[in-house]
């Protein structure tokens, strides 16, 4: 059969829409994954919830401070403070002042760690002298985040403090 003029731009619109399909199927799937991402972004990011820094009650545990929060304990942070900041949970207890920190992680989740602090009072606007390394392990239960330090049998939690360092 010949081919005519019709012919060669039926086919050319048939390899135009092809070309047109594989690209809007290529934009779809791009679209899809930015999509899933910004929902597992969202699902992952944090925003601090100051439930989770109200307290309502504390004490010792099985040899180990604890705190109960209206929230969820160590499940918030104000992202905005970046690495230069942080939220903390702080003891002062018979065996000295130590803080469980919440502050801002990697992939949008919380990093928690625990330091002694050595002040002997803490007060607001100034700063907090700390050890070196880590002392003692954060474990956080729903509302409640207890500090616990196999070493130290604490026998009484004097203040409790719930803060934001700048």
């Amino acid at each position: 059969m010949p081919v005519g003029p019709l012919d060669k731009i039926f086919k050319l619109t048939i390899l135009v829409n092809s070309m047109h399909n594989r690209q809007i199927v290529h934009l779809c799937i791009n679209f899809a994954i930015l999509f899933l991402g910004s929902l597992t972004t969202l699902a992952y990011g944090v925003t601090l919830h100051e439930k989770d820094y109200i307290i309502t009650n504390f004490g010792i545990k099985n040899g180990n401070p604890f705190i109960t929060v209206q929230g969820t304990a160590g499940g918030s942070y104000d992202p905005s403070l970046g690495d230069e900041g942080y939220q903390a949970y702080v003891f002062d207890t018979d065996k000295g002042t130590f803080e469980i920190t919440v502050a801002e992680g990697s992939s949008n989740k919380p990093h928690y760690s625990t330091d002694q602090i050595l002040a002997k009072v803490i007060k607001l606007n100034e700063g907090l002298i700390k050890t070196k390394g880590t002392v003692g392990t954060p474990l956080f239960q729903n509302n409640t985040v207890m500090s616990v330090d196999p070493n130290l049998n604490f026998i009484k939690v004097n203040k409790v403090y719930a803060i934001q360092v700048i």
